[in-house]
């Protein structure tokens, strides 16, 4: 029994250890979260490896610029599936940048390789 009463006291005490580290602390993070409580940055990459854009979504604040860098050996491209923003070709070892103004989720693919799976940018703020 008395076994037992010290495990429980050993929880309950790591309990409130773990409730009362948090006290006091407030969020740095001055960003708001997107809907889906990603939190955007203002800057984020994208490689493009293997045939495929990685990571496959990106989070941005809106007024941010994501960066796409082709780490392939072939030329892609980075192609909004609505027509905001094409990036023409994109030789190996080459980057693109796109800035974005307004929020919103933006599905891209590459036009020269329609194999590739598509990617997506959400843009909040």
């Amino acid at each position: 029994m008395k076994k037992i009463k010290s495990i429980c006291a050993l929880v309950l005490l790591s309990a409130g250890v773990l409730l009362f580290s948090g006290c006091g602390k407030s969020n740095s993070n001055s960003q708001n979260p997107t809907s889906n409580g990603k939190t955007p940055s203002p800057n984020p990459s994208v490689s493009i490896v293997n045939m495929a854009y990685s990571p496959a979504t990106v989070y941005v604040t809106i007024g941010g610029t994501v960066t796409w860098t082709n780490k392939d050996g072939v030329t892609h491209t980075v192609t909004d599936v609505g027509g905001s923003f094409n990036s023409g070709d994109v030789p190996a070892d080459q980057t693109y940048r796109m800035t974005f103004n307004k929020a919103g989720t933006y599905s891209y693919h590459c036009t020269i390789h329609p194999t590739m799976p598509t990617a997506t940018v959400v843009v909040g703020n």
